[in-house]
């Protein structure tokens, strides 16, 4: 057998330094290549002690960092962590900001992110939109068949007062009768009843109305928890009940509507908020990121 002399030579792991060999071992700190050698390499610094095991749950938690209930999906390691935003605190590199009314109130990883929705795309901000047309059209004609009568009686008793107020100086002197309001909250009450009848079973049973089915997006849950019936009538609670305030309450219907646009990390309108659900696509879901 061969045996090299003790010298410094070329180290293998990297060309461009040099490193002493002791006749049994690479020892002592590299240097570049062509460097003088000294007559002794340098010590190697000596590695810092291991840390003793602890879990997740050992000690005091991060301050400012929440942490989301365990969840087989998320795999051996520690649940994803939602990083709050404290003053004078900067985002982390590799994180996305989470914002409500469009200011950051914190931040969380792109890994945890890619880890919550597993593989999932999340839906677009358009597609939604046309979806929610189809669902309105298709509620306006489910409206026109079991609503249809009770609409016509309402305008039966509204119109000829809407025509007096069109014609005289002052529309305050002319009063609506009272079973104007009684005609008008049963047509609501029925338009609700079938909006809840058209959207909530239909999402619970697959995550899509028509509109959605049309479009190629579903509803999905973001919390370890499926979605249930407590959890869509939530959702849908907060989609339908600004519009028995109507007109203001159409404001924040719209609002509502349109709030995905701007939304991170999960392009959640506000109705998506409290039920932790987000829309995504229906296709073949991506490998999420390592």
């Amino acid at each position: 057998m061969t045996t090299i002399e003790p010298g410094w030579y070329a180290d293998p792991a990297d060309p461009s330094t040099q490193r002493y060999w002791d006749g049994s071992a690479w020892v002592g700190k590299p240097i570049p290549a062509g460097a003088e050698p000294p007559a002794e390499p340098e010590p190697v610094d000596p590695e810092p002690e291991p840390l003793p095991p602890t879990t997740i749950h050992d000690g005091p938690r991060e301050r400012g960092v929440q942490e989301l209930p365990p969840d087989p999906r998320f795999g051996s390691g520690p649940p994803p962590k939602v990083i709050q935003r404290t003053p004078g605190a900067v985002q982390p590199p590799g994180t996305i900001p989470i914002r409500s009314l469009g200011v950051t109130v914190g931040w969380i990883s792109r890994i945890d992110v890619d880890r919550i929705l597993e593989g999932r795309v999340l839906a677009h901000p358009g597609q939604r939109f046309v979806a929610r047309i189809v669902d309105t059209i298709a509620l306006i004609a489910l409206n026109a068949v079991v609503n249809g009568y009770f609409i016509y009686q309402f305008m039966q008793t509204v119109w000829p007062y809407v025509l007096e107020m069109a014609a005289a100086d002052d529309p305050n002197d002319v009063q609506l009768p009272a079973r104007a309001s009684d005609q008008w909250w049963v047509v609501l009450l029925i338009s609700l009843g079938l909006w809840f009848a058209y959207e909530v079973p239909a999402t619970l049973n697959s995550g899509q109305t028509l509109g959605k089915r049309l479009m190629g997006i579903k509803v999905v849950s973001l919390a370890p928890a499926g979605l249930g019936w407590g959890r869509l009538l939530l959702r849908w609670s907060y989609a339908a009940l600004p519009l028995l305030c109507f007109p203001f309450g159409a404001i924040l219907w719209v609002m509502d509507g349109i709030w995905c646009i701007r939304d991170q990390p999960f392009r959640q309108c506000l109705h998506d908020k409290s039920p932790g659900t987000a829309v995504v696509e229906a296709g073949p879901q991506k490998e999420p990121a390592a």
